[in-house]
């Protein structure tokens, strides 16, 4: 069931950039000095996914090709084990350039992100007992991802982004889907 959120994610992402309406001669729109993303995101983690999770993000323009991008999100995974039941909390948050190229009316860019991860997790054993952890680290984010507009102001995003936490006892190799709107101020 868990495989089955990150096959839906990925055709919602095709489908959606598919149907997309080009107008006859696929004009470029003005590039928004300011946007707002949100959306859905799942998270993979090592032996682990979370199939429920909302992410935000800002960017600015700094000219037409670079803009500075700030990202939270929130990821989370109920647990259901014959020993321990509960809820599993990835928290992140970075900023960084984000890189665009037009593509006649379609926006594809990468972009790099710097910031922290928290993580949390509240558990109940079967014999009742409370267990809660948390965790803070340092992650670094590449991403890439599209922007398709559906009018001036709204538009579909989809990104994939590789995600590297650096927790004390050793790393994370981490891969993160979103699939959201964005909203542009002009």
């Amino acid at each position: 069931m868990k495989q089955s959120s990150h096959k839906l994610a990925v055709l919602l992402f095709t489908f959606l950039v598919a149907s997309a309406a080009i107008p006859a001669g696929a004009q470029t729109l003005p590039v928004p000095d300011l946007d707002l993303s949100l959306g859905y995101q799942s998270l993979h983690i090592p032996g682990q996914n979370y199939p429920l999770g909302v992410g935000v993000a800002i960017s600015g323009a700094l000219n037409g090709a670079v803009r500075i991008v700030g990202e939270v999100g929130v990821s989370i995974d109920q647990q259901t084990a014959s020993n321990l039941n509960g809820t599993l909390s990835l928290y992140h948050y970075g900023v960084g350039p984000r890189f665009t190229v037009a593509a006649g009316r379609v926006l594809p860019y990468a972009q790099v992100l710097a910031g922290g991860v928290h993580t949390r997790a509240d558990l109940t054993t079967t014999a009742g007992t409370p267990f809660s952890a948390s965790d803070n680290a340092f992650m670094l984010q590449p991403g890439a991802g599209v922007i398709v507009p559906i009018t001036r102001t709204f538009a579909f995003a989809g990104e994939v982004n590789y995600r590297r936490v650096f927790f004390k006892e050793g790393g994370d190799n981490e891969t993160s889907f979103f699939t959201g709107i964005r909203i542009a101020f002009r």
